[in-house]
């Protein structure tokens, strides 16, 4: 991929990996198109690093996410990259009168709205040259933890509709490329307190690039790498390993 012909659109680009993976496309040449959810977050982000063309962005609202669509008309957006999300810790057997909201907020941000935005964005990017979607899931995905059950099932089922997503593009002859990127626990804002041998958001996004500009279908980031081994040898170890997390 030549980043210098490159408009890529950075969803939750404010804060974490999406800040390091926004930074790092600038600094290669790319125009970046990214989005927050909130107008705070944005406009923060605006000030910091003016370069880049910052909206908001709703993933859970099917409103934003049309208009967001029509304002990229025409804007030769060739990289999509879904990195957006939220991890919410959830204890089924704890009563909660805020667990069902939670639990479709999060899935409405995690999957729903990378799926749908998805697909109101391939129309525009069938005519790009080396257009590419990349989702950002995790080494969750492979094999789940027993505090974030929601999360693991929206990542696991991301994996999959990435998969067969690729295998649609391919049949239809669509030069569409489709990559996941799967990271471990890096040191966000959304991990924090949370686990220890995080990585940094800086050292994730790099090896992100550097898959996508090698036209991986799969980047294992990290220690995700080691898990990946593991799961091919035993799933079940794999699942031991990560299940107490």
């Amino acid at each position: 991929m030549n980043w210098h012909q490159t408009h890529a659109l950075v969803t939750g680009g404010t804060r974490g990996i999406g800040r390091a993976l926004v930074d790092l496309l600038v600094e290669k040449g790319a125009a970046v198109t990214a989005t927050g959810r909130s107008r705070a977050s944005v406009d923060q982000a605006r000030q910091a690093c003016p370069k880049v063309n910052w909206r908001v962005l709703d993933q859970s609202d099917e409103n934003q996410r049309a208009e967001m669509v029509a304002r990229l008309q025409g804007q030769g957006v060739n990289l999509l990259i879904h990195n957006a999300g939220v991890q919410q810790l959830h204890d089924f057997t704890q009563e909660s009168d805020t667990l069902h909201f939670g639990t479709e907020l999060e899935t409405a941000i995690n999957f729903v709205g990378p799926v749908e935005l998805t697909r109101g964005m391939l129309p525009l990017m069938r005519a790009q040259a080396n257009a590419r979607v990349v989702f950002v899931t995790s080494g969750l995905a492979l094999a789940p933890k027993r505090s974030s059950p929601v999360y693991c099932a929206n990542k696991a089922g991301l994996r999959s509709f990435a998969k067969s997503l690729r295998a649609q593009l391919r049949h239809a002859k669509w030069p569409i490329g489709v990559t996941e990127a799967l990271p471990p626990l890096v040191d966000t804002d959304m991990t924090r307190g949370r686990g220890r041998g995080k990585i940094s958001p800086q050292a994730a996004a790099s090896q992100i690039l550097r898959g996508i500009e090698s036209g991986k279908s799969e980047i294992y980031v990290g220690a995700s790498a080691l898990l990946r081994v593991i799961s091919r040898i035993s799933p079940a170890l794999a699942e031991a390993i990560m299940i107490k997390r």
